[in-house]
This record gives C-alpha cells, sequence and structure tokens, in this order.
C-alpha cells in the first residue's frame, strides 16, 4: 500500500508539473497562433469610387487613399525598360500620381517622372505623415538599372506664384536608402514604426527577399534613410507573386514595435524586437507551417496570415 501510494503521489505530482510548465509557456513572451477563419474575422475593405484620373495607371497596382493633403496617389506611365520580373510582369511603373485636396471639394493633379534609367518596381504607393507636419509622405520602392533597388521617400512642395497668391505644387525626393548594388537586386518594404523607441517613425524594408533576405530598419533622415538594425534569414515576398504584404507591424503599449516575418522559405515565422542596448530579440519562431505563407494583413495587436493551401491563421504575441 505504501508503494502504491508513493507512485500515484509521484505521478500526480509530476502531472501537476507538467500542467505549471504548461501554463508558463502559454504565458511566456513569444508568437502564438490558431487556425481562423477567412480574414480571421476582419470585415472586407469597402469598395470606394476611384478618381477618373487613376484610368490610366499600372496594371495590377493599386490606387491609394489619403488622409492629409494627398487625397489619391497611384503608379502611371507603364514601361518595360527595366524587365525584371519580381512582381510578374516585366512592366513598371515610369511615374508618380497625386491628387491634391484644393478648395470647394476639388483636386489638383501632381506628377512626378523618372529618368530612363529607373522604374518605380512596386505596385502600392505608401501613404504615412513621416515627420508629424500634418502632410502625407509617399514610400516606394524604386530601381535602377544599374543600381538595383532603393526605399524611397517623396512629399510634396510648393511655390508662391501669380503675386503671392497661387501655389505651384511639385514632387520631390525626401530621402532615399542605399541601393541594393545591381541590375535585378529588388526589395519590398514591411511598414513603418517607432522601433528605435526614440519617439520619430522608422521604415522597415526587407533587402533581397528571395535570395538571402535582409530586415533592415532605417532612420528617417533627409536627404537619406540610414540604415541601423538588419536581421537575417527573412522574406516578405514569393518571386513572381503580386502580394507585397507579406510581414505586420504589431504594437504594444509598453514595448516596442515587434515585426512578425516569414523566414527564408516562408514556411515559419519570426517574431523580431529591436531592443536596448540596440540589438535584435528574437521572441519566438512558431512551429513549421503547413504551407508556405501567402499574405499576412494587419490585425489590431495581431495579424491574419493566409497560407498557400487556402487556409487561415491568426498571429499574435503574448506579451
Amino acid at each position: 500500500m505504501p508503494h502504491s501510494f508513493t507512485t500515484t503521489a509521484v505521478k500526480s505530482i509530476t502531472t501537476l508539473s507538467l500542467m505549471l510548465l504548461a501554463c508558463a509557456s502559454a504565458n511566456a513572451m513569444g508568437l502564438m497562433m490558431e487556425q481562423s477563419t477567412p480574414q480571421c474575422g476582419a470585415a472586407s475593405p469597402a469598395q470606394v469610387v476611384l478618381p477618373a484620373q487613376a484610368a490610366k495607371r499600372l496594371p495590377d497596382s493599386q490606387v491609394v487613399r489619403g488622409k492629409n493633403d494627398i487625397a489619391w496617389a497611384w503608379l502611371g506611365t507603364p514601361t518595360m525598360r527595366y524587365p525584371h520580373k519580381a512582381l510578374g510582369a516585366t512592366t513598371h511603373a515610369g511615374s508618380l500620381h497625386v491628387l491634391l485636396n484644393a478648395s470647394a471639394g476639388k483636386f489638383q493633379e501632381v506628377i512626378h517622372e523618372l529618368p530612363f534609367n529607373r522604374v518605380f518596381e512596386d505596385r502600392l504607393p505608401r501613404l504615412i505623415d513621416l515627420d508629424g507636419d500634418g502632410r502625407d509622405e509617399i514610400i516606394l520602392i524604386e530601381s535602377d538599372a544599374l543600381r538595383g533597388s532603393a526605399t524611397v521617400v517623396y512629399g510634396m512642395q510648393s511655390v508662391i506664384t501669380t503675386k503671392g497668391v497661387d501655389k505651384k505644387f511639385s514632387l520631390v525626393e525626401l530621402a532615399r536608402s542605399p541601393q541594393t548594388g545591381s541590375t535585378f537586386r529588388w526589395l519590398n518594404p514591411v511598414g513603418v514604426a517607432d522601433f528605435d523607441g526614440d519617439g520619430k517613425l522608422d521604415l522597415a524594408s526587407v533587402i533581397t527577399p528571395h535570395i538571402g533576405g535582409l530586415l533592415t530598419l532605417y532612420r528617417y533622415s533627409p536627404p537619406k534613410l540610414e540604415q541601423f538594425a538588419q536581421a537575417m534569414d527573412t522574406s516578405n515576398h514569393r518571386m513572381g507573386d503580386l502580394e507585397q504584404q507579406v510581414a505586420v507591424i504589431v504594437e504594444q503599449k509598453g514595448v516596442r514595435p515587434t515585426i512578425i516575418v516569414p523566414d527564408m522559405q516562408l514556411k515559419a515565422l519570426h517574431a523580431l524586437r529591436w531592443e536596448a542596448p540596440g540589438q535584435w530579440k528574437e521572441l519566438a519562431d512558431v512551429k513549421p507551417l503547413p504551407a508556405t505563407v501567402n499574405r499576412i494583413t494587419p490585425l489590431p495587436n495581431a495579424g491574419c496570415v493566409l497560407l498557400t493551401d487556402a487556409t487561415w491563421w491568426r498571429v499574435w504575441l503574448t506579451n
């Protein structure tokens, strides 16, 4: 009987220990995931009427609606002068177009054309007020025939004309990252957040996501985007795919933003945070996914992952 009691007690203690360990692991800082419904239950974006001026935009590109001085932005002037198929086609944009909010509900179109040796190897103008002045900046991928790609920031510039009454607007380059170095070496932006905790917005991109992707952070310091951090084994794009949203930034109160981004094979997720005194912290790697990542959509404090097997997964941070 004593022997039987002792064995039972040991088993009970072992079981309790495993339960406590499981609870501790579940509550530890890291990345969690669960299978979910389509779009993780989020409503589809409302359909909007696009401006007539955008009818001749680059095929398969997005027209983006702004919230500040820029009402709409899109890419135009389709050209085949840079025949790289990172996004599935050799046609890219030779110009950036914006509609500015004007008086009496009217719009003013402003166009910026690139020189012959460059294109916008992109399908999505990203509008964000980077410096907090109430005006939008535009983040784009620009590719050079010899020097490869760079993350570039554009903004509006105005000049007073006609006796100080009228304003003439133009799109100007505000800042750019270093080029990737050679022809057909591409990059894909992740997003914007205060990654280093200095109160200013920074930019994140993955350099060469198809051949040794480097998650790279930049400080917005016009006329430059100054690199201050890189992490290896990351990718936010599948070669030849139009989908460019394959990573999300999760912001939580009291901690720096975390980037959820796939590994190079797009078969697992990194949760990376840049922390003081200046180093990456890997919160966790999830278990291998059942299929490769197709898209990651941002949710409040989380992300919604669509895999190539058509399953949906909600991912979130435990701390």
